[in-house]
């Protein structure tokens, strides 16, 4: 299945799975999750963080860890979003090989076995790509438009329908911990180490209970975020737009000379065109200083350099060399 670790021993794998609004299905996860290690002979752990959920899921995850030593249970102190609640799970995994997965049951945990036939000696990550999904066509025109734009500005390929379920080495975590950023995206940041990787297609059922917490507003921030961490995109685009109206301008005005010193006629009032160059001028200044509002935003939270989450209590979990990383800042 997958290749042994240095001395012939079986690799263990950590799962990771942020909870958010998924009590309804959590008792099934935990079952399915097992059903599924265990028939495939692995050795695991379970990594489940309770992202301030709203629902009875920290309840139910309490319970399930207090039977089964094998769910390291974190619970943090509110909603922190998905990437920290994430990072709360790298920093704690102590597996060789991990997977990353929605706890929603979209992601199938009897698809495990499958990510880990497509590890070879020369992959690093398994990726999936949703080969069913049915996400509204709304959602799915701006999950196309974004992986279009961001693969065509950082130069990388990133697949069509690609998902949180993926599996990758521990040397990946530990280059991942490497990054202290405080707004760190994963899914991007990923595919901008540069690491070798294959992709799987898998179906993608229906949420089985719960709402899923990404907006159509929430996917927007996540794509302008991606945008203004990987690329220098909206000031180039500035500059440009500056350089076309001074340059429009420039000529409208040469135009306007050359009318009244060659062919002697008189300049036009012109007032509605001047206001409306006046009001461009002034939207397209108003763009500018929030664009560079938010870059100074980002680096103020960058300076400040606050947690990107913090914990209210853990069940099965021992202090490991990652929890030190993570309090000095990931440096």
């Amino acid at each position: 299945m997958v290749e042994p670790e240095a001395g012939g021993a079986q690799a263990r794998l950590s799962i990771i799975l942020p909870i958010y609004k998924t009590g309804g299905c959590l008792e099934e996860l935990y079952t399915r999750l097992c059903d599924t290690l265990e028939k495939a002979g692995l050795e695991f752990e379970l990594l489940m963080i309770d992202d301030g959920s709203p629902d009875a899921a920290g309840q139910k995850l309490e319970a399930l860890a207090g039977k089964d030593p094998r769910i390291k249970a974190l619970f943090l102190t509110r909603n922190f979003g998905q990437h920290p609640a994430i990072s709360a799970g790298l920093e704690h995994a102590s597996g060789s090989l991990i997977v990353l997965m929605d706890a929603d049951l979209q992601d199938r945990p009897e698809d495990i076995p499958l990510l880990l036939e497509h590890l070879r000696h020369d992959v690093d990550i398994v990726y999936t790509v949703k080969s069913d999904a049915r996400e509204g066509l709304l959602t799915r025109l701006t999950s196309r438009l974004y992986h279009h734009i961001f693969s065509s500005i950082t130069r990388t390929r990133v697949p069509r329908n690609i998902g949180t379920f993926r599996l990758f080495r521990r040397f990946v975590l530990e280059s991942l911990l490497d990054f202290p950023e405080r707004q760190i995206l994963y899914g991007p940041l990923l595919f901008f180490m540069g690491y070798r990787y294959v992709t799987v297609p898998v179906s993608h059922p229906p949420r089985l209970s719960g709402k899923s917490g990404y907006t159509f507003f929430d996917r927007l921030s996540l794509a302008l975020s991606s945008i203004l961490s990987y690329t220098d995109l909206p000031h180039r685009i500035l500059m440009t737009g500056g350089l076309l109206i001074a340059g429009v301008t420039f000529l409208y005005i040469l135009a306007l000379l050359m009318r009244y010193c060659i062919a002697d006629q008189p300049a036009p009032p012109g007032l509605t065109l001047l206001a409306l160059l006046i009001t461009l001028t002034l939207g397209t200044t108003m763009f500018a200083l929030g664009i560079i509002g938010t870059y100074i935003y980002r680096i103020y939270q960058e300076v400040l350099a606050r947690p990107r989450y913090l914990l209210l209590k853990t069940m099965n979990v021992e202090t490991h060399h990652t929890e030190v990383r993570r309090r000095t800042g990931g440096r």
